[in-house]
């Protein structure tokens, strides 16, 4: 389908939504905002044809929505605006954090790239604010760190690449929690960072029509290459674009915590393991001759995600 005019409405209002967001303090203005990017969600689902996803997002988000009013309206009838389980239970539903995550992968499988794009970066931008403001840290452990295992192990046997970016989205809440917990300059460098490896990737499996595993074996080695620097960038292997946000949140954390740190990195490992075994697979077949460039945008994001030790340098001097 075309871009046309009521699409770019709809994706204009989330992305403007979200980004207002984070500049609120107040619950009710945050639920509304929550509320627009719902409603300007199901009709993009809607008209690729796909109404039954649609009806089961708007089922799943509206239960959210009223178990969220419905703690808020507990908490201040018993004077208590933190650390409710009732509003942690809702937000988790929400943004697909486990063990109500099951959503999450089914709806993105039948949804379009650049759906899945709005789904996994922007729309979960308000959730994870509230998370944050209502919700205390001790409290949230055990959720992070079960999210952080689920979302590391359920991508490894993965052939639908649309559940495989599902799951990385679901292993990459914790990181996107420690960073709205520990400073707006990290928060807004990670959110820059991973939003921009989301579009970049789902871009190339959108332009290059893919959707299963397998169907990478029948693209040229260029191609190949730039997709699986994005891949290992994503899951934050060092040198890569990705390994900055993550090792900024990780330099914070040592400092107060030492098991979250610690399976972060393990299931990080778990997630790179995922990645190489994917190129590995499809790059064997193939001799590394010397090729040029003719992309110019391939060529210059892949210089980008080069470039980390330098901007590292930089930002801590």
């Amino acid at each position: 389908m075309k871009l046309n005019m009521s699409k770019m409405i709809f994706i204009s209002m989330i992305f403007v939504s979200s980004f207002i967001s984070l500049s609120m303090n107040n619950w009710f203005s945050m639920w509304i905002i929550m509320e627009i990017s719902l409603f300007m969600f199901i009709p993009l689902m809607s008209k690729n044809k796909i109404s039954d996803q649609s009806m089961k997002y708007f089922i799943i988000q509206s239960i959210s929505s009223y178990l969220f009013i419905f703690s808020i309206i507990i908490n201040s009838m018993n004077e208590m605006y933190i650390n409710n389980p009732l509003t942690l239970l809702s937000l988790m539903l929400k943004i697909g954090m486990p063990p109500f995550h099951i959503w999450k992968p089914e709806i993105m499988s039948k949804l379009p790239w650049m759906e899945c794009l709005l789904l996994t970066t922007l729309i979960k931008i308000p959730p994870m604010i509230l998370i944050n403001k209502l919700i205390s840290f001790k409290m949230l452990m055990i959720p992070l760190l079960i999210t952080l295992i689920i979302g590391s192990l359920s991508g490894l046997n993965q052939l639908n690449l649309k559940k495989m970016m599902a799951f990385s989205s679901i292993f990459n809440l914790p990181w996107m929690s420690s960073a709205f917990l520990i400073s707006k300059k990290i928060m807004l460098t990670f959110l820059i960072f991973y939003i921009m490896l989301n579009f970049k990737l789902m871009n190339l499996f959108k332009l290059n029509n893919l959707n299963y595993l397998n169907q990478l074996n029948f693209l040229p080695l260029k191609t190949k290459m730039t997709m699986n620097l994005n891949m290992l960038s994503m899951s934050g292997l060092p040198p890569l674009l990705g390994f900055f946000p993550k090792w900024m949140i990780l330099n914070e954390l040592i400092k107060t915590l030492v098991i979250l740190p610690s399976i972060m990195i393990l299931t990080s490992m778990i997630s790179m393991f995922m990645y190489i075994q994917i190129n590995y697979l499809h790059m064997s077949n193939f001799s590394l001759k010397k090729k040029n460039f003719k992309n110019n945008t391939a060529k210059s994001f892949s210089i980008l995600n080069l470039m980390v030790f330098p901007m590292m340098l930089i930002f801590w001097m």
